[in-house]
């Protein structure tokens, strides 16, 4: 260790030691270090102004309240140029907590420095967690709205995950946990309340993902939630978002809260892709059709609008109506047209024993499934397997061709 940082470290163990002492020096002493400490803290050099100031603790009778806020200040500006985790930083930093709990003792406290108080005992070599959690937690509450720096939110979440983290008995983890979750709606309705910055709120989130890891500790706060929603519709989007993502992060998107926080979103905006890829997968084919064609609607990419068109088709297919999805599936163009072909060859195989005055022409309708599938590039044998055999050509006079009328196409099932 350089010589330079003992004799600070040295310095501030003998000034925080006299702290024992009962003082009973003469008040021109008491006023002599007094007066050293103030001149020094006006021209800026806090160093000395700190051992002087602590000097004068120990030796006057009264050091009181101003007294006690110039040490404290004095201390942390000199404690802000140290080399973070240097001895010398650590030694001011222990001097810091030693000079705030003797204020205390002396009724001479302000609550106003809770927060800092509780975020310094996270800083100390041996971090104290309970001690910051106590103290951050009461200057939270007490300032609320009023928090200077919203940064301060964020460490007090952070410092309640390290409690959590640190936590060995089960049972008082699970306590922590729980404690966790309802701290993570009490601060989201604090940054709500006091318009702060969307990223905090983000980050917020992030770190509760450290801890919950299954929808059984997250479901049942969902309804909570929902009634602290801010009023304004971006903020409440906002909200909905963040928490919509936790739930898909971790696989509840079968959950009814999901969907309940789904469909508030699509109320919010119903035109904003992000909100529209979370509804969608909760919906059903018919009530997806529609929100896709308003999609294709307001699209100006072809790309995208013959994807469109084909979720159409798909969908239309899924449900049954066959018709539907065939004509759907006819108009798409571009990667999907392969796939399209596929939709329309099983439209008209599904329909072909309604679709012809004949045995003969239904079983022509099999030619046609066979030959999209062919334009597709897709193997269409199983359906050329059901269509016209030899034997059928001939007891219905091998017609050189056959008009589907399902369909206005027109096949040749006896060449």
């Amino acid at each position: 260790m350089k010589l330079g940082k003992l004799l600070i470290v040295a310095s501030l163990l003998i000034g925080s030691s006299v702290f024992a002492q009962d003082g009973g020096e003469e008040d021109r002493e008491c006023t002599r270090l007094r007066v050293v400490a103030n001149n020094a803290m006006g021209v800026e050099n806090y160093k000395e102004a700190t051992e002087f100031f602590l000097r004068a603790e120990a030796y006057c009778a009264e050091f009181g309240k101003d007294n006690y806020d110039r040490l404290l200040a004095c201390v942390q500006n000199v404690l802000a140029v140290q080399e973070e985790e240097s001895d010398a930083y650590y030694a001011y930093l222990d001097t810091l907590m030693m000079v705030w709990e003797k204020a205390e003792e002396k009724g001479f406290y302000d609550e106003i420095d809770d927060i800092s108080r509780g975020y310094h005992y996270t800083l100390m070599k041996q971090a104290k967690y309970q001690k910051a959690d106590e103290y951050m937690s009461r200057g939270i509450k007490k300032q609320g709205t009023k928090i200077a720096d919203e940064v301060y939110l964020l460490l007090y979440y952070y410092n309640v995950y390290s409690l959590w983290f640190i936590e060995q008995d089960a049972e008082a983890k699970e306590a922590l946990k729980q404690r966790y979750i309802k701290e993570y709606f009490e601060l989201t309705k604090l940054i709500k309340e006091a318009n702060f910055a969307v990223s905090t709120q983000e980050t917020l989130t992030q770190y509760l993902a450290q801890v919950i890891t299954s929808c059984d500790d997250l479901l049942p706060a969902v309804p909570t939630y929902m009634e602290s929603l801010p009023e304004d519709p971006a903020e409440k989007k906002t909200a909905l978002m963040n928490f919509g993502q936790l739930l898909i992060d971790q696989g509840c998107t079968d959950s009814d809260e999901f969907k309940l926080i789904a469909e508030e979103l699509y109320k919010l905006d119903p035109e904003d892709p992000k909100v529209i890829e979370i509804i969608l997968p909760l919906k059903s084919c018919s009530e997806r059709i529609p929100i896709y064609k308003e999609m294709k609607e307001r699209a100006f990419d072809v790309v995208e609008k013959n994807e469109l068109q084909y979720k159409i088709a798909a969908c239309y297919m899924n449900m049954g109506s066959y018709n539907n999805a065939y004509a759907a599936a006819k108009s798409v163009t571009g990667a999907n047209k392969s796939k399209a072909l596929k939709i329309q060859a099983q439209c008209v195989a599904a329909t072909a024993n309604s679709c012809g005055d004949s045995t003969f022409d239904r079983k022509c309708n099999f030619l046609y499934a066979a030959q999209l599938m062919e334009q597709g590039g897709m193997d269409g044998s199983s359906y050329r397997a059901k269509g016209p055999s030899q034997e059928d050509c001939f007891n219905n006079n091998s017609p050189s061709s056959v008009t589907l009328k399902c369909w206005g196409v027109t096949v040749n099932p006896c060449k």
